[in-house]
């Protein structure tokens, strides 16, 4: 969801709503695709029926222990819409500099992984994953730029 006063600002708003949104939307998904009830869904969450019918609607915030529950049982599919807006909300990730940062930061650690014998190894790239996976979100940030204004 773009910020409404610049256009260009690709941050989505990291609001109640929204949270109460994506969790909804995800939670309708996997009931409709694990073709389930809401009472099967209250019967995972610990909650009754129209309890569940609420948290998918997004009109009901949920406690931690029923997301808890929630995210033992489906994982990515239910927590991953979150950790997304958790991940592209957060200001300093769409900042040109921080970007910067990012990328250069990976490729010192590339560098340094260089210096012993002119290979990367596999337990190197593990040991830099964090440097080199950040890189790669600025980096593809960037190029989703370039697309969009074309």
């Amino acid at each position: 969801m773009p910020h409404r006063n610049n256009p260009e600002r690709e941050r989505p708003v990291f609001s109640a709503s929204n949270v109460l949104e994506t969790i909804g939307r995800d939670l309708a998904l996997i009931k409709s695709q694990d073709r389930l009830t809401y009472g099967d869904l209250a019967a995972v969450l610990g909650k009754s029926e129209d309890q569940a019918a609420k948290y998918c609607e997004g009109s009901a915030a949920m406690d931690v222990v029923t997301f808890a529950r929630a995210w033992r049982e489906w994982n990515g599919r239910f927590a991953g819409g979150l950790a997304t807006l958790c991940h592209d909300s957060r200001p300093e990730k769409h900042c040109d500099r921080t970007r910067q940062s990012k990328v250069l930061e990976a490729a010192l650690a590339l560098s340094r992984a260089l210096e012993d014998d002119g290979e990367v190894s596999p337990g190197e790239v593990r040991d830099n994953l964090p440097q080199l996976e950040a890189a790669r979100d600025a980096l593809d940030e960037l190029i989703r730029r370039r697309v969009q204004r074309a």
